[in-house]
């Protein structure tokens, strides 16, 4: 099973996602598009068991990009931030991934592998910078997420 499409169909169940744009490992930065890149996990975090079966963890980062202001937090009710809101809107994934996590919705890895869990690395989103160079400007953040999961695909009984 390719983990990497696993995902990414994964990822398009997410409202937040699925209306938009998204890309693996190379993307367009414009607004609302959203970017996936794997991580490299460090190959020592993989843990034997003696049936052969092992441990292993599948990291990757959504960058989401939105559009920014540098227009200071307007103090009237009823007129939203544009920065707060997308904010917001990047926060909604961490949220939904959270929720799979509870109702043990995940990835389909495939029959060999039992995923775990699966985690939003942070409680809010990084961000990352603001490019000025493109009008509008566009803020860039980024959304780790840790699959862990036991792959039995060289154990010797299950």
């Amino acid at each position: 099973m390719d983990k990497n499409k696993a995902v990414m169909k994964y990822l398009l169940e997410c409202p937040s996602i699925k209306d938009n744009p998204l890309f693996y490992t190379v993307g367009k930065a414009a607004s609302d598009n959203k970017q996936v890149v794997t991580l490299a996990d460090d190959a020592s975090t993989d843990v034997k068991y003696i049936d052969g079966s092992v441990r292993k963890r599948y990291t990757f980062t959504i960058i989401d990009y939105k559009t920014a202001s540098d227009r200071a937090v307007l103090q009237r009710d009823g007129v939203s931030d544009e920065n707060l809101d997308n904010a917001f809107q990047a926060q909604q994934v961490i949220d939904w991934v959270n929720e799979q996590s509870i109702l043990r919705n995940y990835p389909d890895f495939g029959s060999d592998c039992v995923i775990d869990d699966i985690v939003a690395v942070t409680n809010q989103p990084n961000m990352n910078g603001i490019d000025r160079a493109v009008t509008p400007m566009l803020a860039k953040y980024s959304i780790s997420i840790r699959i862990e999961y036991i792959d039995y695909s060289k154990a010797i009984w299950k």
